[in-house]
């Protein structure tokens, strides 16, 4: 048990002033001493209403100096992030995709509430792969398919683990998009991720150009982010040539925000391991992450990389403690002998 305030209990030096001023021999304040006789100046009945009223005061001083019994619980919390994911929506994430998209890892039923219907791809039974493009059901996989379902396997992810993440979707081509800003409302992310597919066309443009999908973050993190955790991923299939001046200045806004930068590179070309793309040496320039992506499996398996070595860096352990305060009990009880006192000193003096 401890004490919020126990400089109170200071006062418990005047205790025995009662006994030494107050209670004289033969003293019971009355005027009349026949009411006592019969009761010796010694006896325990004698002092009980005394002892009574010392006990309440006691009981008081501890009521007031506040007694609290701490309570200690360590938890392990992860700390939120503001996490941007720009997706490439050029006319090259048209492209065939090899390999099985993944079917979605949990089931979640309101995250299809209130959806309308959507057509399916072709002989894809998979609930990711609902687009309303009708050109699109022609071929089985696409880039921008495979992409779709990571994304949304990713942030499914965040839902389940109520991690407080707050997620952004920025699709690019030669300019960006914002399909849904930072928010912690992951329900209406992944709603918004179902159309990530549309308006395909256009080239790649990193920020050779700017604004590129960089500067979209950076400003993004600027005005809306909360956490000292930014991150950025980026899934493209194209190249772009970046200058020497363009790469300095992308590299100097990454590093200036604190942003981490994690590229995933699919398709042919960029799925190979090949660090030649400028794309690529601007992330080992911040000191980011590569991730060279050939099969739609291995694109979701990337987001889910990328979630573990994010979320390695933010867990805490952290040490809670509260206090039950007490104090009432004595107050009840320093009542409770006030008044134990008072009916000791009319029994004596009706005697």
């Amino acid at each position: 048990m401890l004490l919020a305030h126990p400089f109170w209990l200071l006062l418990l030096l005047l205790l025995p002033l009662p006994w030494i001023f107050l209670r004289r021999k033969g003293f019971v304040g009355y005027s009349d001493l026949s009411l006592t006789r019969g009761v010796s100046s010694n006896g325990l009945l004698y002092h009980l209403p005394l002892m009574l009223f010392s006990i309440a005061y006691v009981l008081l001083l501890i009521g007031l100096a506040q007694p609290q019994i701490p309570h200690h619980t360590t938890t392990k919390t992860i700390r939120t992030r503001d996490i941007v994911v720009a997706v490439d929506i050029s006319g090259s994430m048209d492209s065939d995709f090899k390999g099985e998209i993944p079917k979605r890892k949990v089931n979640i039923p309101d995250l299809d509430k209130e959806l309308p219907p959507r057509p399916k791809l072709k002989n894809l039974d998979d609930p990711y792969s609902q687009t309303g493009s009708s050109s699109s059901a022609k071929r089985d996989r696409r880039l921008i398919d495979g992409a779709q379902a990571a994304l949304l396997r990713f942030v499914e992810d965040r839902y389940v683990s109520q991690s407080g993440d707050r997620v952004g979707i920025l699709a690019f081509d030669t300019s960006p998009h914002w399909l849904w800003p930072l928010t912690d409302d992951l329900k209406q992310i992944w709603r918004n991720g179902l159309f990530i597919d549309q308006g395909l066309g256009g080239g790649t443009n990193f920020g050779e150009l700017n604004p590129g999908p960089i500067d979209a973050a950076v400003e993004q993190f600027q005005e809306m982010g909360k956490s000292t955790t930014r991150v950025l991923i980026l899934v493209t299939d194209g190249q772009d040539s970046l200058s020497d001046s363009t790469l300095k200045r992308l590299s100097s806004l990454i590093e200036k925000h604190h942003i981490h930068l994690y590229v995933v590179g699919v398709g042919d070309a960029l799925g190979k391991a090949n660090s030649a793309y400028d794309i690529f040496r601007l992330t080992e320039m911040v000191g980011g992450a590569i991730f060279h992506v050939e099969d739609a499996k291995d694109l979701t398996t990337c987001f889910e990389n990328i979630n573990r070595m994010e979320r390695s860096l933010v867990e805490v352990e952290s040490k809670l403690v509260r206090y039950q305060e007490i104090f009432f009990y004595f107050v009840i009880a320093a009542v409770v002998f006030i008044g134990l006192g008072l009916a000791a000193e009319v029994l004596i003096v009706s005697q």
